[in-house]
């Protein structure tokens, strides 16, 4: 019993800092500039914003031209999969702009998770067998190593990988410019 009534003393505390202070948790308590602080500060240390998006940023070193292709891919992915999938937005019924956009999310959708990780197997798949260490190179009179010409010009022992290779950059770079002018419907 003897609790209880201490427990009502506090929810009247409670509801009179709510009422008459207009005080509704213990941030409410510091300076405005000391809270916006906290959320600037401290809160992104602890939870960071956008934490699939930075995992996406691989830890060792990656050329910025990858990296463009891979965070935008991951941007498309994430809006796909954690806010479009939700259906709060009526597409088709919004505007005939953002009825395309919605095909043109589940088509590049599509393409970066599953027809682009075909491609990039099928270019792997398509260089040539490279032959034993022997067979590639001679060592000459000096002691180092000149390697051995097959005589097949570059471009027709790797045409098919130069296709592919081209058929993959040409879906991203379109991809990659549909990105921005869409960029206005990443939003739910």
């Amino acid at each position: 019993m003897k609790s209880m009534t201490k427990m009502n003393a506090l929810q009247k505390l409670v509801l009179k800092l709510k009422l008459k202070y207009d005080i509704y948790d213990v941030f409410d308590l510091f300076p405005y500039k000391w809270r916006l602080w906290y959320w600037d500060n401290i809160k992104p240390i602890i939870k960071p914003a956008h934490k699939r998006l930075r995992k996406a940023i691989p830890r060792q070193w990656q050329d910025i031209t990858s990296l463009i292709v891979n965070l935008n891919f991951e941007l498309i992915k994430s809006f796909y999969e954690e806010e479009y999938k939700r259906g709060i937005v009526d597409w088709e019924g919004t505007s005939k702009e953002a009825a395309e956009f919605e095909r043109w999310l589940n088509e590049t959708y599509r393409y970066i998770v599953v027809e682009r990780p075909i491609l990039e197997k099928r270019m792997e798949e398509a260089y040539p067998p490279s032959k034993p260490f022997d067979e590639m190179f001679k060592r000459t009179e000096d002691g180092n190593y000149l390697m051995i010409d097959d005589g097949i010009p570059y471009e027709v022992k790797y045409k098919n990988v130069i296709e592919l290779e081209k058929k993959i950059e040409e879906t991203d770079t379109k991809v990659l410019k549909d990105l921005i002018e869409y960029r206005d419907y990443f939003w739910t």
